[in-house]
């Protein structure tokens, strides 16, 4: 028997965590017994307990206390039938190797595309957002990232903040973008890293592209990609 792939993506120390309420047979725990039952740091424990919060298996109870939702009480039953198929392996363990990988920062690629020239007073769609992980530069978990998108010579007037989490795929959104009566435009991004354990946030990347504008085309011109490398953390 296979684990379902959505358990599949949760860290180990996650599983565990699912474990523990399946051990238990209560929907609720307090953030001390958790940390305990799976032998949790406080810094492993608040990534481990947002990663569940936010897929939508635990709920916060208030008092630091947590609810299986009906999500997660499947993904503990599916968890059960998989442990009973699958005795559980010794985990192989390299400690060294494991807080070397965990140190390295990797390298995602930023992207905006854009067609090559611009069309004064005529809303364009363009995207902006993050290739795929090059091999060697994979996440082992979630990654949030702020990218801050301004247009000078254009609308929109104000910067457009967009929340990514990325993990290994390819991740864009969509903007708008309208040109005024000048000779160019510019687009300019700027990428944050958000620390999930507090209110901090990282500068990690940016660039900026100018767009020719003119009164008018024949025909649709092909889109451009511009791109550059921003430097992720590993949480």
């Amino acid at each position: 028997m296979e684990l379902p792939f959505h358990l599949r993506a949760l860290p180990e120390e996650a599983l565990d965590v699912l474990r523990f309420f399946g051990s238990r047979g209560v929907p609720v725990a307090y953030a001390g017994e958790i940390m305990d039952g799976c032998g949790l740091s406080d810094r492993g424990f608040g990534k481990v307990i947002r990663r569940l919060v936010t897929k939508g298996y635990l709920h916060m109870d208030g008092d630091q206390a947590y609810r299986l939702s009906d999500n997660g009480s499947r993904a503990v039953d599916e968890l059960a039938q998989y442990d009973s198929a699958n005795p559980a392996q010794p985990r192989s363990t390299s400690p060294a190797r494991s807080m070397s990988r965990d140190a390295a920062p990797v390298q995602r690629r930023l992207l905006v595309v854009t067609p090559g020239r611009l069309v004064a007073g005529q809303a364009t769609p363009i995207a902006f957002g993050f290739q795929s992980a090059e091999p060697g530069e994979e996440l082992d978990e979630p990654v949030d990232v702020l990218v801050r998108v301004s247009v000078l010579n254009g609308q929109p007037s104000r910067p457009k903040d967009e929340s990514f989490t990325l993990v290994n795929r390819t991740e864009y959104k969509p903007l708008t973008i309208t040109p005024a009566a000048y000779d160019a435009l510019r687009i300019k991004l700027e990428a944050f890293q958000l620390d999930p354990h507090s209110t901090d946030i990282s500068v990690v990347g940016g660039m900026y592209v100018d767009l020719p504008v003119v009164a008018a085309l024949d025909g649709t011109p092909a889109p451009v990609a511009y791109g550059t490398d921003v430097t992720l953390s590993r949480m």
